[in-house]
């Protein structure tokens, strides 16, 4: 059996990231057989977290851990025929390039947004909680969010809206994976 594609949706809190892998997943799977590829899962960094319990920290070693755990549950997924997208910050290149070598049909996607705007997002109230000195370990702000050096698709979330952002997945899916 072909491995499955990897959408590898990665940027920072309030970047738009689950949003946007929700959105492409519906795309994604209201394609047909044709397209090769007939399941789709989700995996959102939250989630997988959330199911973790309190095992991964947020520290810099408990991030990376957190990454190559996602990627290791793609990569399963994958193998089996189950196309994947995942949302997940995924702050470090060096841990972007194993998954980009370990993951077959990996294509790395980008939410741009900058810091100011995702902190004006603020979805979970970590930049808030940050500025007032209760939380941190917050990548962006005291952990570097390490800009990709070549990913295969950027979305600007903090300009364009989610419908425009998979409609240009859309146009570059057709391009690239036949």
């Amino acid at each position: 059996m072909t491995s499955a594609p990897v959408i590898w949706v990665m940027g920072l809190s309030g970047a738009g990231k689950s949003t946007f892998a929700s959105h492409a997943l519906k795309y994604l799977s209201s394609l047909d057989g044709g397209k090769r590829i007939s399941r789709w899962q989700l995996l959102d960094g939250d989630q997988v977290r959330s199911f973790m319990g309190n095992d991964l920290g947020y520290g810099l070693a408990d991030r990376r851990k957190s990454v190559k755990t996602v990627a290791l549950a793609a990569h399963l997924l994958s193998q089996n025929g189950i196309g994947v997208v995942v949302a997940n910050i995924s702050p470090f290149q060096d841990i972007r390039e194993h998954v980009r070598k370990s993951l077959p049909g990996y294509v790395e996607i980008y939410c741009c947004c900058s810091v100011e705007t995702c902190s004006g997002r603020d979805p979970k109230g970590h930049y808030r909680r940050f500025r007032e000195g209760a939380l941190r370990d917050v990548v962006g702000l005291d952990i570097p969010f390490e800009e990709p050096l070549r990913p295969d698709l950027i979305l600007d979330t903090e300009r364009d809206d989610v419908t425009t952002n998979v409609h240009k997945l859309e146009k570059f899916l057709s391009e690239t994976i036949q």
